[in-house]
C-alpha cells in the first residue's frame, strides 16, 4: 500500500502539476483566440505573445546567472502549505465568480501577458530550478481547486469560458 501511495504522490508531483501548467498555457491561448470582439481578441493575442517573449527574456537572464553560479540542486517536492492552497482556491473562486465585474475588458491583453508569463515561468521553476516548489505546488493545486469549484457551482459558465464569452 505504501508503494502505491508513493506512485500516486510522484504522479501528482511529476506529471499532474506540470500538465496543469501546460493546460493553463493552452487555455490562455485558446481563450485569447476565441474572443468575439476583434479589438479585444487582437489585444489578448498580442498579450499572449508578449508574455512568451517576457518569459524568454527572463529565461535567458536566469540561465546566464546559473551558468556562472551553477544550477540549484533542490528536490522537486519541498513541502506543501494547506493554508496557501485554500487561500489561492478562494481567490481564484472569487475572481471567476465575479467574471466581468472584477476584470474589465480593457486590461484583458495585459492580464493575458501576465498569466502567460507566470504560467511558463512557474513551469520552468517547478521542473528545473526548484527554488520555490512548496509555494508553487500549493498555489497551483489550490488555484485549480478554486477554478473547478467555480464550475461545479455554475456548470454552464464553463462552456462560455471556453468559448471566450466570459471576457
Amino acid at each position: 500500500m505504501e508503494v502505491f501511495l508513493k506512485y500516486i504522490f510522484y504522479f501528482v508531483v511529476w506529471v499532474f502539476v506540470p500538465a496543469i501548467l501546460a493546460a493553463l498555457g493552452w487555455l490562455v491561448k485558446s481563450v485569447a483566440n476565441k474572443v468575439e470582439e476583434k479589438r479585444h481578441r487582437s489585444a489578448m493575442q498580442a498579450g499572449y505573445w508578449a508574455g512568451i517573449l517576457l518569459f524568454i527574456i527572463i529565461l535567458i537572464y536566469q540561465v546566464a546567472i546559473f551558468l556562472q553560479t551553477g544550477f540549484p540542486k533542490e528536490e522537486i517536492f519541498q513541502g506543501f502549505s494547506l493554508s496557501l492552497a485554500f487561500g489561492s482556491a478562494l481567490v481564484v473562486f472569487i475572481i471567476f465568480l465575479g467574471g466581468k465585474k472584477i476584470v474589465p475588458v480593457v486590461v484583458a491583453g495585459l492580464l493575458v501577458l501576465i498569466f502567460t508569463f507566470l504560467i511558463f515561468t512557474a513551469l520552468l521553476h517547478y521542473l528545473f530550478i526548484r527554488t520555490y516548489n512548496d509555494v508553487l505546488l500549493s498555489l497551483i493545486l489550490g488555484g485549480i481547486f478554486g477554478f473547478l469549484t467555480h464550475f461545479a457551482v455554475a456548470p454552464s459558465s464553463l462552456k462560455d469560458f471556453l468559448r471566450g464569452k466570459s471576457f
